[in-house]
C-alpha cells in the first residue's frame, strides 16, 4: 500500500512539472471520440448508409463561411469574400389527386421517340403542369445547393445565371428575393423538353419578364447563340439533370465554357453513396429503378466535377420519395465548384 501511494505521488509530481503532457494526453483522448473521428456517432442504417440521419448535414451559414474562406485562400485576385445571394424557400402545394395524375403518367406513360428530346417529351408532357408539386418532395439536394449561390459583392446588378436542364424554371423561385433586390442582369433557363419549357415561359412572363429568359435547347450545344457569350456567366446550375443527359460530360464542359473565371458551377442530383455505407444491393436497386425512366446513377459524376473545378462545397445524404416506404431512401449530392482562374 505504501509503495502504491509513493508511486502515485511521483506520478502527480511529474504531471505537474510537465503540463504539456497532460494537454497531449487529453487531445489523444478526444481524438478517439466519435466526434473527432468524423462526427459519426451511432452507426446509421446499413442499407442506406444514412449515418443515423437523413437530409442535410451542414447549415447554409456554415457552408457560406467555409466557401468564402476557400475563395479568399485562392489568391490575391480572389481576396474579396463572396456574398450569398438572398434565398427564399419554395414549397409548391400538391393535392393527392395531383400526385395520382403524376404517378399515373410516370407508371403508365410510354417513353417513345427517335431522339432524346422526343423521349423526354413523351415522358413529361402529361405531368408538366404538376411537375413541381410532386418532385419538390423528392429532390432533396436542391435547397442545399440553391441556398448557397454566391457571387462577388461588386457584381450586384450584373450577375448572369444559366440553369441548364432547368425544366419548369422552379429554381428561379428560390432567387425571387435576389431578383427583387436587383442582383441579376439576366437569368436563362434552358431545357430540352418543350412541355416543361412552356411552364417555365409562363413563369417568366408572370413574374420576371425583364430578367428571366427560357431557351428550349440542348445543354450540350456549345453553338447555341441564345445562351450568354462564353466566359460571361457568374453561376451555372445543373439541377437533377446530369443523370438524364447521355453525353453529360459535354454538358459540364458547356457549363464551364459559359462561366467567368472564378465563377461557380453548382450541381445537385441523385447518386450512389458507397462511401456512406450504402449496401451494394441498395445501389443496384436504385440504379435499376431509376434506369427505367432513363435516369442513370453513377459516382463518376461527382468524381468528374472535382477534377474539372476547384471544390468549394459538397454535401451528400439520403432522402425519401413520395408514396415509397420510408426505409427506401435514395442518395443525393449537392456540389459547388469554382472555375479555375
Amino acid at each position: 500500500g505504501a509503495v502504491s501511494i509513493q508511486r502515485g505521488r511521483q506520478k502527480r509530481r511529474r504531471s505537474q512539472a510537465n503540463p504539456q503532457h497532460r494537454s497531449d494526453s487529453s487531445s489523444m483522448a478526444r481524438s478517439k471520440s466519435p466526434a473527432a473521428r468524423g462526427g459519426r456517432g451511432k452507426a446509421g442504417t446499413p442499407g442506406t448508409g444514412s449515418g443515423g440521419r437523413a437530409g442535410r448535414t451542414a447549415s447554409p451559414s456554415k457552408a457560406v463561411k467555409r466557401a468564402s474562406s476557400s475563395e479568399r485562400q485562392g489568391g490575391s485576385k480572389r481576396s474579396k469574400a463572396l456574398v450569398a445571394l438572398p434565398f427564399v424557400d419554395f414549397a409548391p402545394v400538391a393535392t393527392w389527386r395531383d400526385d395520382m395524375k403524376v404517378l399515373s403518367a410516370m407508371w403508365f406513360g410510354k417513353i417513345a421517340g427517335e431522339s432524346h428530346q422526343d423521349k423526354l417529351e413523351s415522358f413529361y408532357k402529361d405531368q408538366a403542369e404538376l411537375y413541381d408539386g410532386y418532385r419538390q418532395r423528392m429532390l432533396h439536394a436542391r435547397t442545399p445547393m440553391m441556398s448557397r449561390l454566391m457571387v462577388q459583392p461588386d457584381r450586384k446588378g450584373k450577375v448572369v445565371w444559366v440553369d441548364l436542364g432547368g425544366g419548369t424554371g422552379a429554381n428561379v423561385e428560390y432567387m425571387g428575393d435576389a431578383i427583387a433586390a436587383g442582383w441579376f442582369e439576366k437569368v436563362v433557363v434552358l431545357d430540352l423538353t418543350p412541355s416543361l419549357c412552356q411552364v417555365a415561359e409562363a413563369r417568366a412572363q408572370a413574374k420576371w419578364p425583364k430578367v428571366m429568359e427560357v431557351v428550349c435547347g440542348d445543354a450540350c450545344d456549345e453553338k447555341d447563340t441564345r445562351l450568354p457569350a462564353a466566359g460571361t456567366c457568374d453561376i451555372v446550375t445543373i439541377s437533377y439533370a446530369l443523370v438524364m443527359i447521355p453525353d453529360w460530360k459535354a454538358a459540364v464542359a458547356n457549363a464551364l465554357r459559359l462561366l467567368r473565371p472564378g465563377g461557380h458551377l453548382c450541381v445537385c442530383d441523385f447518386t450512389l453513396l458507397p462511401e456512406k455505407g450504402q449496401w451494394e444491393i441498395a445501389q443496384r436497386f436504385w440504379k435499376a429503378t431509376f434506369a427505367t425512366d432513363h435516369v442513370h446513377l453513377s459516382v463518376e459524376h461527382r468524381e468528374h466535377l472535382k477534377t474539372v473545378t476547384a471544390p468549394v462545397y459538397e454535401e451528400t445524404g439520403f432522402g425519401g420519395l413520395p408514396y415509397v416506404p420510408p426505409f427506401l431512401r435514395a442518395g443525393w449530392y449537392a456540389y459547388i465548384g469554382r472555375k479555375q482562374l
